[in-house]
């Protein structure tokens, strides 16, 4: 019998707290995709844009291209010396930092002069994640934290069953209250997702 391809990872997705958290997890369920979820604690505790890059380290190690791509199952050019088909996404609220911090956040300055500096893509909600999700009319009010993990279950659901037509409609419908905001780049992320789906009729 042949060999099965490997099973690769495309993506890397680092997220600030429990909203990014859910989010996450809500898009890569319904559309199953090959990506990896990095939070402290599930998101329970945050991780701000100040201690970003030693929480990454940390958790990313990546002493080489190569040994980071053998890690965590990424394709890897042995000839070019690059990762292939892979993107590391760091999803941040932008309230608990300073501006100039904000400034090299968004601008990727932040990440200048790391190893995987070209695959990270920082994504942005300015000021937080809630905002832009009530600004999305997704939320219709903000919520304590005790109500965070029942609100987030209710709106961004998980799929554990096969991937369906009504599924990938549910994210695309998501995505689409995301347009044209300004105070997020969220659909950056999003449009990725989308380009992972394979080819497949459903």
């Amino acid at each position: 019998m042949p060999r099965s391809a490997p099973c690769y990872k495309k993506g890397i997705v680092i997220v600030h707290g429990k909203s990014e958290w859910h989010l996450v997890r809500h898009v890569y369920t319904n559309l199953h995709l090959p990506l990896v979820l990095i939070a402290r604690d599930k998101g329970k505790s945050s991780i701000q844009i100040n201690g970003l890059l030693e929480y990454m380290n940390r958790k990313c190690k990546c002493k080489s291209l190569k040994t980071f791509a053998e890690e965590h199952s990424i394709e890897y050019d042995r000839k070019n010396k690059i990762l292939k088909n892979f993107k590391l996404f760091t999803i941040m609220d932008t309230d608990d930092c300073e501006e100039e911090t904000r400034k090299k956040y968004i601008s990727g300055e932040l990440f200048r002069g790391h190893p995987l500096a070209e695959y990270i893509v920082p994504i942005y909600n300015s000021p937080n994640l809630e905002e832009i999700m009530i600004r999305a009319e997704i939320m219709t009010r903000r919520i304590r934290d005790s109500e965070k993990g029942t609100y987030y279950s209710k709106i961004f659901p998980l799929n554990t069953e096969p991937m369906s037509v009504e599924t990938i409609h549910q994210v695309r419908i998501f995505a689409s209250k995301l347009k044209g905001i300004r105070q997020s780049n969220l659909m950056e992320f999003m449009e990725y997702c989308f380009e992972l789906l394979p080819d497949i009729n459903l």
